[in-house]
């Protein structure tokens, strides 16, 4: 009698009710995982629809959006897990006007690093021979009328030209009583030579050096901003402001810092390009919940103001020039008398001041 084929024989060992309704059970989870991804995505697609239409924002063609959406998804997640991380009352990120934007993309448009020129010998340090006891314990010169609105230097890496530009305003202010807007594009345009080139590094003693030799800055309305360097038109055009100098304030002390801001607006390099400084929304006081930082100068702000919150936290108020859509309408608290020596982000390595 011939042997039955080989694929003629039968399981011994029956399919049980168990292992059928372990494999149902199965299929039952991959379903549903499938749907919450399609779910999310469906969500997170009406999100980054939402967010263009906030920021008007759009592009040459489907594929370059495509390619954006996976960015913005991307920094969207790391936002959204930071925030749950933080909990209550914690700093918290948002998706601003730079969410469809890699990191290496951000840095390479907006922190382009921070050179460093020395000081004309003997220029000093004015605030030296100053007591703390004879400053206040806090200070914010926007309520004093020495702060122009926010500004957004766009794609062009000119924060020098803006920080410069605040200090001025503000010195201006305190002397004559008279808040005038002044150009950053002259800066950006006239400002040239060694370390100089527009929308790439600069030093803002540089940036005051010129404005010295020069007689002075113009308005804004007279030389508005373009967002991109072009040729120096700042013959025949009014002088709005003058100084008579600048200093830098001694490096690696937070007390001399304090001296200087108590008297006037102060333009400070530090490290504005890790991502968590990038979608910061202005809650809370940045480093004081251990957010990462280094002594990378590679961006400019203005320090406007110092004081101390409710928690006893002390913290330095900074303008930016991201524009006002960017951490708190366009101004961040970052935590003071933290990090002994350099000052969070390296702040207190490069700060110098216009003397007028």
């Amino acid at each position: 009698m011939a042997s039955s084929p080989t694929h003629s024989k039968r399981l011994t060992k029956p399919f049980s009710l168990a292992t059928f309704l372990v494999i149902v059970s199965c299929c039952t989870h991959l379903t549903l995982a499938a749907r919450e991804v399609a779910g999310d995505d469906k969500m997170m697609r009406e999100r980054y629809e939402k967010w263009m239409e906030e920021h008007g924002q759009a592009y040459k063609d489907s594929t370059e959006k495509a390619r954006r959406f996976e960015v913005f998804k991307s920094n969207a997640h790391f936002i959204d897990s930071y925030n749950a991380a933080a909990g209550p009352g914690g700093n918290s990120l948002t998706t601003n006007k730079f969410a469809d934007l890699t990191e290496a993309e951000f840095r390479s448009i907006y922190i382009r690093g921070i050179p460093k020129t020395v000081s004309p010998p003997g220029t000093g340090f004015k605030y030296g021979a100053v007591s703390l006891s004879d400053v206040p314990a806090s200070i914010d010169w926007r309520e004093k009328g020495a702060v122009a609105s926010v500004k957004d230097q766009y794609q062009c890496a000119c924060c020098w030209a803006f920080t410069a530009v605040a200090a001025v305003e503000g010195i201006h202010q305190i002397r004559t009583g008279n808040l005038v807007s002044l150009s950053e594009q002259q800066l950006v345009d006239c400002s040239t030579g060694t370390n100089d080139e527009g929308c790439n590094a600069r030093d803002m003693d540089k940036a005051f050096q010129y404005i010295l030799d020069s007689g002075g800055l113009t308005t804004e309305q007279a030389y508005g901003y373009e967002g991109h360097q072009g040729t120096c038109r700042a013959s025949g055009k009014p002088i709005a402001a003058t100084i008579r100098g600048f200093q830098d304030v001694p490096p690696r002390n937070e007390t001399a810092l304090m001296l200087a801001v108590a008297h006037q607006p102060v333009s400070v390099g530090l490290d504005g390009g890790n991502k968590v400084m990038t979608y910061f929304s202005g809650t809370g006081i940045y480093g004081a919940a251990g957010e990462p930082c280094t002594t990378d100068l590679n961006h400019a702000m203005t320090i406007v103001g110092y004081g101390t919150d409710e928690h006893g936290t002390k913290y330095w108020l900074m303008k930016n020039s991201w524009g006002s859509g960017w951490g708190d309408n366009g101004y961040l608290k970052i935590a003071r008398d933290v990090v002994s020596n350099t000052g969070l982000c390296g702040l207190t390595l490069q700060a110098s001041y216009p003397v007028a």
